[in-house]
This record gives structure tokens, C-alpha cells and sequence, in this order.
């Protein structure tokens, strides 16, 4: 093949939970926008075929995060990042973020500091994030991230469901729009054998749900569809102290194998507005596989007038392998059309 019928994306690829996450640092150069922000904005609007082949056949799949590595004009920011799911292109992602932080220091983009704890911040569309980290010097142990502040926005919501029935939800920001279902209500344990069962719920609850209700964030605007369920077991005494099961539906058809830092953040606020939780409290969430994730409530706050929750999340990301992909002009499988123009525009020095 001519070189010039080819071109090349450098990944890490990492997992948390088993949930696949691909951080993109080679190949992209330029993103339009002077934020992450508006970064996000112009692949969500005009680069949307990158998001579709690196998570489309036959270059991955669309239970896979991607995370395109882009410049930062925060002064305290050594990266920024633009996550992209299933979904779309949410504002903000705890596993992702965990799984960023992971694949940029051990890959040698930030550097490690002597072995022990380091902080590391970088920029999500949401805003400057902050990871503390533990770390031998080669390896990421743990990292804690400073979540988006989450708010319950409304409680007791129904609709109904042609497979399922009537559902009562809370709708939840945090980082994202979630609706939340008390997973026992509905007789789910939240086991990885009621998987398929839940990405049925989740789905039909976003095609049903979704149209009725308004999703406008007071600094980002209009989110869009619903796209996160989040169904929430009972808080249990565990072994490190209060834990619940959880399971976090992605639209479409994705159920996370992770906790995730949105959903155990979105638990907390709910939590905290019902007073069973206050600042300094801890839960551990765990997903229908047993991954889990350490939350905490940080502090109680007020963003935009909305009594909100400053919460963060802790866990360990792995990184899997560093790939090259290449991507050929010939090849009829690729479901990004577009994508030839678009590499064009996102490094311009190959042309």
C-alpha cells in the first residue's frame, strides 16, 4: 500500500474495571478551539469520525472509551483531554480520567516525581481536574480525583416502560446527566448475570425518559439526550466500611463493567441530600463484575444556586499496551466516513 493511502493514530490503551479506555498521543496535533472546552465542541460538531472509528469495527467497539490528548491554556494544566463514548462526548469521566492520568505518566508524557504521592492536574471539557497520586516511579497505584460537583436536580420522576412498567427516577448532574434507579425496587442484585437485563432497562428508560425531560447545565447549555442511567443497590456495611452495588448504563446498549466516578458521584449527592451522608463520609461502589471504586464527600457547596456535593473518587487504572493504528484509505470496513478529511485537519503537518 502507498504510504500516502495510510495514515497513523499512537494509543495507550488502558482498562479500569475491565472497561477499555484508548488515550490518543500520537496523531492528532491540532484541535480547533481555544479550550477543552471548545475542543470538545468542534469534534462533537465538525470531527465526530474519529470518535466512530476508534470505537467502531473494525478498529474497536462501542463498549470502548477513546480520550484525544489536545493543549491546555489553563496555568496549572499539564494536558488536556476530550473523552468519547458511546454516548458522544460527555463534560466529564471519573474512570477515564483516572485512566488518563495513568497512561500520561507512566508512558513518560508527565513525568514522575520521586516515588510516593505527586499531583497531577489536567483540563476535561468540565474544567481544571485535579489527581493526586500514588506511584512507585514506574507504576500508578491509586489515584483520587476532585469530581465535577454533582447536584440532584429532581427527585421522584416516573415513566412508563413497555417491557419494564412504571419507573421511578431521581434525575442527578454530575459531570453528566443521570437518571437513577433504586436497582431493588425493580429486583435487580446488580450481578453481572443481569447484565444484558439492565441494558434493556437502560435503554428503553433514555428512548422514554429522555424526550421529556430538559437537560440544560447553567454553564454548558443544552447537554443533550439523556444517555447515563445509573441503578443503585442498598448501602451495606463492608469490610472497609459502608459499600453499595451499582451499575451504570451508557446509551446506547453499554453497561459499564467499572463503578464509574459520574455514578458513584451521583450516588453521594443523593446520599447527602437525604442526610444519611455528610462531609468526610466514604462509600465504595461496586459494579455487577465487582470492580470497585472508593467515593467520598468532600464538602457541600453552591453552584449556580443549586445546594451541590464536592465529592472524589479513587481507584487504579492499568495501562494494557501501546498500539499504532493504521489507517488505511482502502479499507471499505471502516465505519468513520470522513475520517481521511478529518486526520487531514487534526495533522496538518502529514499533508
Amino acid at each position: 500500500m502507498p504510504p500516502e493511502h495510510r495514515r497513523g493514530l499512537r494509543l495507550i490503551d488502558t482498562h479500569y474495571g475491565g472497561d477499555v479506555s484508548r488515550i490518543v498521543v500520537g496523531g492528532v496535533t491540532h484541535v480547533p478551539g481555544d479550550t477543552v472546552l471548545a475542543k470538545r465542541e468542534w469534534l462533537q460538531r465538525d470531527g465526530d469520525a474519529l470518535r466512530r472509528l476508534l470505537l467502531g469495527s473494525p478498529y474497536g467497539e462501542p463498549s470502548m472509551c477513546a480520550n484525544v490528548i489536545v493543549d491546555t491554556t489553563l496555568e496549572h494544566a499539564e494536558a488536556g483531554y476530550v473523552i468519547m463514548e458511546a454516548m458522544g462526548y460527555p463534560h466529564f469521566s471519573g474512570s477515564n480520567s483516572i485512566c488518563v492520568t495513568t497512561a500520561l505518566l507512566e508512558s513518560g508524557h508527565i513525568p514522575f516525581g520521586p516515588p510516593g504521592h505527586q499531583t497531577v492536574h489536567l483540563e476535561a471539557p468540565a474544567g481544571l481536574i485535579r489527581a493526586e497520586v500514588e506511584h512507585d516511579g514506574r507504576h500508578v497505584h491509586a489515584v483520587t480525583l476532585a469530581c465535577d460537583p454533582s447536584w440532584v436536580v429532581e427527585r421522584g420522576r416516573t415513566a412508563e416502560l413497555p417491557e419494564f412498567g412504571t419507573v421511578t427516577y431521581d434525575v442527578v448532574w454530575s459531570g453528566c446527566f443521570y437518571a437513577v434507579v433504586d436497582a431493588e425496587a425493580h429486583g435487580f442484585a446488580l450481578t453481572e448475570a443481569e447484565r444484558h437485563v439492565l441494558r434493556d432497562f437502560g435503554l428503553e428508560l433514555c428512548l422514554v425518559a429522555g424526550p421529556e425531560l430538559d437537560l440544560v447545565h447553567p454553564d454548558f447549555g443544552d447537554t443533550g439526550d439523556l444517555s447515563f442511567v445509573n441503578f443503585s443497590g442498598p448501602v451495606l456495611d463492608g469490610d472497609d466500611g459502608p459499600e453499595a452495588r451499582t451499575a451504570t448504563y451508557v446509551h446506547p446498549g453499554v453497561v459499564c463493567r467499572c463503578p464509574t466516578g459520574t455514578g458513584t458521584a451521583a450516588r453521594l449527592a443523593l446520599l447527602v441530600e437525604d442526610g444519611q451522608m455528610d462531609v468526610g463520609d466514604r462509600l465504595t461502589t461496586v459494579s455487577p463484575t465487582g470492580s470497585r471504586m472508593g467515593g467520598r464527600v468532600d464538602d457541600r457547596i453552591t453552584v449556580s444556586g443549586h445546594p451541590a456535593t464536592a465529592a472524589s473518587v479513587t481507584g487504579q487504572a492499568f495501562t494494557l499496551g501501546i498500539t499504532d493504528l493504521v489507517i488505511n484509505l482502502d479499507d471499505d470496513l471502516s465505519e468513520a466516513e470522513g475520517i481521511w478529511d478529518l486526520l487531514a485537519v487534526l495533522d496538518p503537518d502529514l499533508t
